[in-house]
C-alpha cells in the first residue's frame, strides 16, 4: 500500500516501492519477523532469518551524519568463521564473500540492505 501521490512519483521513490529483491524479503515463506540485533545510540542493525537459511540484514543509520556499521555473524545466528556471500538489495549487486562480519557506510538517515548467504 502506498500512501503517496502515484501520478507525480520521483522514479526513485518508484524503484523504492517495486524493489522485487526486497518485496521478496517481506514475502519469503518462513515468515520470520526481522529483529534488531545490535544498537548503540542512532545505530541499529536489523536480521530476518529466510526460508533458505540465508538471512536479510539491515544496517540503519537514525543519525545526522553517514556512519560506519556492521554486522557480526554471531549476532545473526552464523558461526563467526563462516565465508558468505554478500548481495545489496538496493544496488542489486553481489558484493563478494566475507567472512565474520559485513560493514558498510550509511549516509545520515539511510539503510543499506543486504542478503547473507553461507
Amino acid at each position: 500500500m502506498a500512501g503517496n501521490d502515484l501520478g507525480n512519483m520521483r522514479p526513485e521513490i518508484r524503484d523504492i516501492l517495486i524493489n522485487k529483491e526486497v518485496i521478496a524479503i517481506d514475502q519469503d515463506p518462513l515468515g520470520r519477523q526481522g529483529r534488531r540485533v545490535a544498537k548503540d545510540g542512532d545505530r541499529e542493525v536489523w536480521s530476518k532469518e529466510l526460508r533458505d537459511g540465508s538471512r536479510a540484514v539491515i544496517l540503519l543509520n537514525r543519525g545526522s551524519s553517514e556512519q560506519n556499521l556492521a554486522v557480526n555473524w554471531e549476532s545473526i545466528g552464523y558461526p563467526a568463521n563462516l565465508s558468505a556471500a554478500v548481495r545489496d538489495l538496493w544496488q542489486h549487486k553481489d558484493l563478494g564473500k566475507s567472512t565474520g562480519r559485513f560493514a558498510a557506510a550509511v549516509p545520515s538517515h539511510g539503510v543499506v540492505m543486504v542478503t547473507v548467504r553461507p
